[in-house]
């Protein structure tokens, strides 16, 4: 027997559909496992999603070969799914945690019921297909990023897969809030909920969520999912709140030396 469970196997799929879900500029397999490369943009996007069992020959040297020939350091998402003797033998090689973080999923009508309370008529909500400049300015303002950082995250999002949506909520003409969504599978992929800091703690990201599962059941997807750090307790309320329980829980490592 594997020892596999319905839901170890359902956590599995969708930590490979969150990877799919944010393509990075570069990527290579080895074995199954998921080397990634964006320019350091992201975390995710520049580690190695160690999912599956451990690849023939020396991996580590052929990881770490990979990263520091792009002027990154290596890192790995190491999960539910990647060996178990992993975690243990990166620590010995010097691989510090970085973040702990949380995949969790709902069911999109489960999470359109319980946002009732977030129907607002004072607002504009703006879907657009694709990460137009307006949007992608709102973004790096709200997040505090860099205008360096634009065009990792365009290739980024000019690569998710379709149906795919760039939502944003506006107040008085101007962007508050901000989400993205991408459908694979008959399962929406829910990134970048993000508020504006002077707006924050009136419900914004609840409306997000809301329009976010509206837009799922419209295009056929009748589950959610996202990833959050760990230690986000404000997030973690809301999406508790809206019906999403955690799938699995995974961190990252990353070679200081």
């Amino acid at each position: 027997m594997s020892g596999r469970t319905e839901e170890t196997e359902v956590a599995d799929r969708l930590e490979q559909l969150a990877a799919s879900g944010w393509p990075p500029r570069e990527l290579e397999w080895l074995g199954t496992w998921r080397l990634r490369a964006n320019d350091g943009v992201t975390t995710r996007a520049n580690s190695v999603l160690a999912a599956g069992p451990f690849p023939e020959g020396d991996w580590l040297a052929i990881v770490e070969h990979f990263y520091r020939e792009r002027g990154l350091r290596p890192c790995f998402h190491v999960s539910e799914s990647s060996p178990q003797e992993l975690d243990g033998l990166l620590a010995a090689a010097g691989y510090e945690i970085s973040m702990n973080c949380l995949l969790l999923a709902a069911s999109s009508q489960d999470v359109l019921q319980r946002s009732t309370v977030y129907e607002a008529d004072d607002v504009e909500l703006v879907y657009k297909a694709g990460p137009v400049e307006s949007w992608m300015d709102a973004f790096l303002r709200m997040e505090g990023f860099p205008e360096e950082r634009r065009a990792g995250y365009t290739s980024i999002f000019t690569a998710m897969p379709t149906p795919k949506a760039f939502v944003a909520i506006y107040e008085a003409g101007e962007p508050v809030g901000l989400a993205t969504v991408v459908i694979e599978e008959g399962r929406a992929g829910i990134s970048n909920v993000v508020v504006d800091a002077r707006h924050r703690r009136k419900g914004i990201a609840g409306r997000l969520l809301r329009a976010l599962a509206s837009w799922a059941i419209e295009n056929g997807a009748e589950g959610m999912h996202l990833q959050v750090l760990a230690n986000n307790a404000p997030a973690l309320e809301l999406y508790n709140k809206l019906g999403f329980t955690v799938v699995s829980e995974y961190h990252y490592r990353v070679l200081n030396s």
